[in-house]
């Protein structure tokens, strides 16, 4: 008995609520079929079908237009497995998902199973009522005992199964190994590495060792065990593959020459500061929030859990990110490889030339370099005939299916920019339309899945905020956002909103509200309004002067030339800490002498002729620099850190203090050593400025002198002690994060312990008071703590005058304190 086909695109069976399966296929014939197998054991089971091409769909080929109507069809469904005949049908596939109106998007997956095994195997699970992925894992397991069987195909995702593809044309000027042991019989140098970087292998660090790995001569490969297995170091999507992180090892190999010892030890810099041997080769404020919790109410039903992504307030009409519809190309197979090919190196070209300035965009980039996904598009246009638009997308699924299997969430975040480089390509080819932004006026954005590329175009004078329905607060997008301070929630899920939509959000909170009242609307407009003026003062920051004659002054931290120029228009009394190792995060070489006088004059000129205490180097515990080769330790924030490290690295101290002189000519310069701990240290930092500045007066450059020299407070050995370090300091700052955790024996960043700290302030605000007591040198506190209102009171009672903080908390803090008793502490 013949089961009826249903119309083009339509539903078969009326059930809601599970999994539904769309068959994508070249043939209507065949996924009728399909669809009549699969009814026999799954009869409630909902299957939609977009197959063929053509008004009656009889001819072969794909409809994107016909996948699209299926999949609005589905949008009452828990989710969408959509199954594919063969690759060329993704295309068509992802142009539908490109184009679906994000208040009708449900989980949609593109599952790589077999079509047949994998649906039939999908639709006993999903008739079952098993999840979207569990769904996915059945139909992606249907082959498992044809393998067993068998014992023929690789299973996917693992390393090096896709790569030893043909190599058709030019794809990289590096040698392509032929497999995993071809490097067996050469002579190798290797380095072993232990990842030190929180994120593991991610995409920034991946992208750079490949990079010095094609500029530098030689060939390179990669090990997870020892040498056991090797792989050619010449693909980013096989260094991610690797799944690597923090704290395991990888190993790096160079073919034996005399440049090979410095290669590897420059390689191993970009992954961890370890010097390591070469060796032979062997929720919101009550009252004033809108009543209808989006984020609460659509969790039943949508599983979604929203994350802030870069916290901050904003309301207003929603505008959905879609792009722009064009032409659907063709996806019959072509009659001319040549051109096609020509046409995809073009768009990689085109890619590449719009991208080289950005470092997130050219680093994702890098995958347009990777024989493992460039020699499969080639062989799809060669030898399958395939246009360049499908062969690209083909090659791109490929390569996602293998990233997802990595467990890591930071790297797995990493797969949407994989997915912004494949349409940035699928534009280039004239595939994909541009996303329309919103070209007047102020809205909330919403975002299936934010696009680094985009978030990098948007600012916050027309983008309030940003919902994502996907996103991550790893992601590429959230770094973006965060520095341009818009207002980042993640994770929403698929709950129903349109655009023009009416929403408040507290991204800090994870929390947003669909239409709320006018009155609701008044109250959230009024909580974003006292946010700003807490950062916006109404009038510029005075000193405070108190019942005694005495007066507080109020200074500012900054790391940058945008926190400078913020404090300096506030009107602060001085920049009370520079942090300088904001001017070397992410250099893989050490800055010469000349390229630190330039950094720290931006700054200093940033600032005004106000007083800048700048904090020499930093480095160690979890500030990583590694240019500076520091070896790893089992206890880094009681080893090697501050004016430590500089005296164990005497050539960068050397030329760091000297680029400190110079740059301070004409300026307020006083400078501040971290991380002191005996009076020895300070007496050889001053001895070594006294040579220095007779060296540069001797060479006839100009530089700052004399020069004032502050310690910081840090340790509680220096609190105790502080009159030894009179002489020697000509003024004082306390750190009260480090000196908090020295204090109490918690570490700074173990939050599940704040029961100890709230406990301990006492015994910190005493070893404040001691270096308070000693009148001869000026004592500032430069922590978090001396913007929190009760915490600065308490430091004013014990005779510290100078409070430093970041620029935007200033205002709040000035008007805490005076409208109230500061006395009462």
């Amino acid at each position: 008995m013949t089961t009826p086909a249903p119309p083009e695109g339509a539903v078969a069976s009326p059930r809601q609520g599970s999994v539904a399966l769309l068959l994508v296929g070249h043939s209507r014939a065949m996924a009728d079929a399909l669809l009549a197998l699969l009814r026999q054991v799954a009869p409630d089971l909902r299957v939609a079908v977009a197959a063929g091409a053509g008004e009656d769909s009889s001819e072969l080929g794909t409809d994107a237009t016909a996948i699209l109507s299926a999949l609005e069809d589905l949008g009452d469904a828990a989710g969408v497995l959509i199954l594919l005949d063969l690759g060329s049908a993704l295309l068509s596939a992802q142009t539908a998902l490109s184009l679906l109106d994000a208040p009708r998007r449900v989980p949609v997956r593109i599952c790589p199973a077999p079509y047949v095994e994998g649906a039939l195997a999908a639709a006993v699970a999903a008739g079952g009522g098993a999840s979207l992925d569990d769904v996915c894992r059945a139909a992606l397991g249907a082959l498992e005992s044809k393998r067993d069987a068998l014992a023929e195909a690789p299973r996917a995702g693992s390393v090096g199964a896709d790569d030893a593809t043909p190599q058709y044309g030019e794809t990289s000027a590096k040698p392509v190994d032929d497999g995993p042991h071809s490097a067996e019989a050469l002579d190798l140098q290797s380095i072993e590495v232990t990842l030190t970087d929180p994120a593991g292998l991610h995409l920034r660090p991946a992208a750079a060792l490949l990079r010095l790995a094609q500029q530098a001569p030689g060939a390179f490969f990669v090990s997870i065990d020892g040498g056991a297995t090797r792989l050619p170091l010449d693909s980013l999507s096989r260094l991610l593959r690797l799944d690597r992180r923090q704290g395991q090892k990888l190993w790096l190999y160079a073919i034996q020459n005399s440049q090979a010892t410095a290669q590897l030890e420059e390689m191993a810099k970009l992954l961890t500061p370890a010097p390591a041997a070469v060796t032979a080769a062997s929720g919101p404020r009550a009252g004033a929030t809108p009543t209808r919790d989006a984020s609460e109410s659509d969790q039943d039903a949508s599983h979604a859990t929203p994350r802030p992504a870069v916290p901050g307030l904003a309301m207003g009409p929603v505008h959905i990110l879609r792009r722009a519809r064009k032409a659907q190309p063709e996806t019959q197979q072509k009659s001319d490889p040549q051109a096609e090919l020509g046409r995809i190196r073009g768009a990689w070209q085109k890619v590449l030339d719009a991208t080289s300035a950005d470092e997130i965009l050219a680093a994702q980039s890098l995958f347009l370099q990777d024989p493992a996904l460039t020699q499969g598009v080639q062989r799809r246009i060669l030898v399958e005939h395939l246009s360049a638009a499908e062969a690209w997308v083909a090659a791109v699924q490929g390569l996602r299916n293998d990233l997802e299997a990595i467990q890591d969430p930071t790297l797995r975040a990493r797969l949407s920019d994989l997915d912004d480089l494949s349409a940035r390509v699928l534009e280039a080819l004239g595939v994909l339309g541009d996303w329309q932004l919103p070209t007047s006026g102020a809205c909330i954005l919403l975002a299936e899945d934010l696009p680094p590329s985009v978030a990098r175009r948007l600012s916050h004078d027309r983008i309030l905020g940003v919902l994502d329905r996907r996103g991550g607060p790893q992601s590429h997008a959230a770094i973006l956002l965060r520095a341009a301070n818009i207002p980042y929630l993640v994770g929403i899920g698929p709950a129903p909103i349109v655009g023009g939509q009416m929403v408040a959000m507290d991204a800090g909170a994870g929390r947003y509200w669909l239409d709320p009242a006018a009155e609701e609307q008044e109250a959230f407009a009024k909580r974003i309004m006292a946010s700003a003026a807490a950062t916006v003062p109404l009038q510029r920051i005075t000193n405070l002067a108190l019942a005694d004659g005495s007066q507080v002054e109020f200074w500012a931290n900054v790391g940058n030339v945008a926190e400078a120029k913020a404090a300096a228009s506030l009107g602060v009394a001085g920049i009370g800490l520079l942090r300088s190792e904001m001017l070397f995060l992410g250099a893989t070489k050490a800055p010469t002498e000349d390229e630190q006088v330039q950094r720290i004059r931006e700054l200093l000129q940033a600032a005004g002729q106000r007083p800048v205490i700048l904090r020499v180097l930093d480095a160690g515990a979890d500030k990583s620099f590694p240019f500076l080769r520091l070896g790893a330790e089992p206890n880094p924030a009681l080893g090697l850190r501050g004016i430590r490290v500089l005296e164990r690295r005497p050539d960068f101290f050397r030329s760091h203090l000297r680029a400190l002189l110079r740059a301070g000519a004409g300026y307020d310069l006083r400078l501040l050593l971290p991380m002191v701990t005996i009076v020895q240290e300070v007496a050889r930092t001053r001895q070594l400025l006294e040579r220095l500045h007779a060296e540069l007066s001797a060479e006839k450059i100009p530089h700052l002198w004399p020069v004032s020299l502050g310690i910081m407070v840090e340790v509680p050995a220096v609190a105790l002690k502080i009159q030894d370090f009179v002489p020697l300091a000509d003024f004082f700052s306390v750190g009260s994060n480090d000196l908090g955790q020295y204090t109490w024996a918690v570490d700074r960043e173990q939050g599940d312990l704040g029961e100890i700290e709230a406990s301990g302030r006492a015994a910190l605000l005493d070893l404040c008071a001691l270096v308070a007591q000693q009148k001869q040198r000026p004592v500032s506190v430069c922590g978090e703590a001396a913007a929190d209102p009760s915490m600065a009171r308490a430091f004013i009672a014990r005779g510290i005058r100078r409070l430093s903080m970041a620029p935007a908390l200033i205002p709040a803090l000035d008007r805490a304190l005076r409208e109230s008793d500061i006395h009462s502490a």
